[in-house]
């Protein structure tokens, strides 16, 4: 196990002045400046970051010796980042909430474990602490991130409607009922559900790909997707033991929210859909 060492010890092995490191643990998101001490960040403790106290020297932060600290040089934000996608940058932003690469944060957004995977870094604002992101200019060529941008700048849409299994399944069971926000769905139950979510207020898609399965020969589609909280609903009803167990079960292994739906749940969405989003950390009514 790699031995810990607060700020001031790992710079003298790094053979760095105190404040230089400082500066580029700040730069790099793994510390922000509060009240006149330096506070460990979420990023900072991915990064293994970790409080510790003692009865001399009060709060401070430790590090693992081995610590390598990610340089924010050649890194976009993601203001200058939207200008070669062709997304403006709000759009850009929730595009990358939608693949999971960023997630709301007070004052602004925070770099996920697979944002950082991706090469993205968090910064804090030197004023404000607020968080933002850099991002490589070669996220456009990410496979998640590539495809996303192509749909929501409605690239290959024609080969992606007609795409094999997908048409195939399409042809079978035709969408054709039109709930209240305009989605064509392809059952009653299904029709329910959509306007439940609707008239709750909750932003959702329909027949959404699991992100983490896009492009793989095994790539899943969900019922549902709430953008907020990145949470999948799906309608399971029908499906026998070993398939609906093997679907929680890769939901599961991908650390995703997952709500299963029932014929039986669907007379009772007022009581059921509240109790379990709310576990989620999503209110409504």
């Amino acid at each position: 196990m790699a031995k810990s060492l607060s700020t001031t010890a790992l710079a003298k092995r790094l053979d760095l002045p105190t404040k230089t490191l400082f500066e580029r643990l700040a730069r790099a998101g793994f510390l922000v400046r509060e009240a006149e001490r330096w506070c460990l960040t979420e990023q900072g403790r991915l990064a293994g970051g970790r409080n510790q106290h003692s009865d001399k020297f009060g709060e401070y932060v430790v590090w693992p010796e081995t610590l390598k600290v990610p340089s924010a040089d050649g890194l976009l934000s993601v203001s200058k980042f939207s200008e070669s996608t062709g997304l403006g940058r709000e759009s850009l932003l929730g595009l990358l909430h939608e693949i999971g690469y960023l997630a709301p944060a007070p004052k602004g957004w925070r770099v996920t474990e697979s944002g950082a995977a991706a090469g993205g870094v968090q910064q804090a604002d030197r004023r404000n602490g607020a968080p933002y992101s850099l991002w490589p200019a070669a996220l456009e060529t990410d496979p998640l991130f590539k495809r996303a941008l192509a749909q929501a700048l409605g690239k290959n849409a024609d080969k992606e409607s007609t795409h094999g299994s997908i048409a195939s399944f399409r042809a079978k069971f035709d969408a054709k009922y039109r709930t209240l926000d305009g989605h064509y769905v392809r059952s009653v139950a299904e029709l329910t559900i959509d306007n439940w979510l609707y008239l709750a207020g909750l932003v959702h898609a329909y027949e959404r790909p699991v992100r983490e399965t896009l492009g793989q020969q095994d790539e899943t589609f969900c019922s549902f997707f709430l953008p907020r909280g990145a949470i999948y609903i799906d309608y399971v009803e029908g499906l026998d033991a070993d398939t609906l167990a093997a679907r929680q079960s890769r939901y599961r292994q991908l650390g995703l929210k997952l709500i299963q739906l029932h014929l039986a749940d669907l007379d009772n969405l007022d009581e059921v859909l509240p109790r379990r989003l709310l576990a989620f950390g999503i209110e409504v009514y």
